[in-house]
């Protein structure tokens, strides 16, 4: 006759004096993890897994269904489900989680940039440095006297076009403005365009820059184009940019204009299309 102490943790130490009176109070346990049975003749508590594999044949158990104390459901040595107790989180890792959980929205606080607007700005670009002031009345005496012969009326008109298009063509950039401690952002761009000149103009490339600063001076840390077609002279051409850009500064200006109307070719990268320095942005081969 084989005889076995068993304890659940919860009804104390029971003798029991045979296999079937140890299965029937392993049926009756309500968590089948908790219960320890010493075998007489041995020296140590054994888990109901170690039983098992010890009697598989008497208790028909293997040690994974024995061991995973987290199933809600787990089998005891007949086979039969029981119902295992939810366990309840001990008080201590209750304020682990808590501490973890405040120390987590404490580091998104502090580490997330925090951006205050500062208003909007309008700005306008700037003149050209390859394009200075011209005395066009003067340019254009000084041209009839070489030919020997007046300018005639159209290319009266497109020579002072060609020649005063700063005056007449404008750009104009306006954006949100956030900034923090280090920084600035720009949102919601719009890019302007208002064509002066009483002509269309078939193509204009703008460029955008994004200032950094480094040491005492501004450096273009980003550049962006933006291309506008068929600008008309009625009302002004507006552009939406999505894209947000940061930096210390913002500007913009036309890196290049074509108007085929008024034989109009202007590049930001050159001084002259031919070389001639009194009507330098005169082309045969604008669109």
């Amino acid at each position: 006759m084989k005889k076995y102490l068993f304890t659940d943790g919860t009804n104390g130490v029971k003798e029991v004096q045979s296999a079937d009176e140890l299965k029937t109070l392993v049926q009756a346990s309500n968590d089948p993890a908790k219960i320890r049975i010493w075998k007489f003749n041995t020296s140590e508590w054994i888990t109901l897994a170690d039983l098992a594999k010890e009697d598989a044949k008497s208790f028909e158990l293997s040690a994974a269904s024995t061991n995973n104390t987290n199933n809600a459901v787990q089998s005891n040595v007949n086979g039969e489900e029981v119902r295992a107790k939810r366990r309840i989180p001990r008080l201590k890792e209750f304020f682990y989680i808590l501490f973890a959980v405040v120390a987590g929205f404490l580091l998104y606080n502090f580490t997330r940039i925090k951006w205050e607007k500062a208003g909007r700005i309008e700005q306008l670009s700037a003149r050209p440095d390859n394009h200075p002031q011209l005395d066009v009345d003067s340019l254009i005496s000084f041209i009839e006297a070489q030919r020997g012969q007046p300018l005639d009326k159209i290319t009266r008109i497109n020579f002072r076009l060609r020649n005063t298009w700063p005056d007449k063509i404008s750009l104009k950039l306006s954006a949100d403005v956030f900034t923090n401690k280090s920084t600035n952002k720009y949102n919601n761009i719009e890019l302007s365009i208002d064509n002066a000149t009483g002509y269309d103009i078939d193509n204009a490339v703008v460029q955008l820059n994004v200032w950094k600063k480094d040491a005492d001076s501004l450096k273009i840390n980003r550049t962006d184009t933006v291309q506008f077609s068929n600008v008309g002279y009625v009302l002004p051409m507006k552009r939406k940019l999505n894209d947000s850009y940061r930096g210390d500064s913002i500007s913009v200006s036309f890196f290049s204009i074509r108007a085929k109307s008024f034989n109009f070719c202007y590049a930001a990268d050159k001084t002259s299309n031919y070389g001639n320095m009194n009507d330098r942005w005169f082309c045969k081969d604008a669109p």
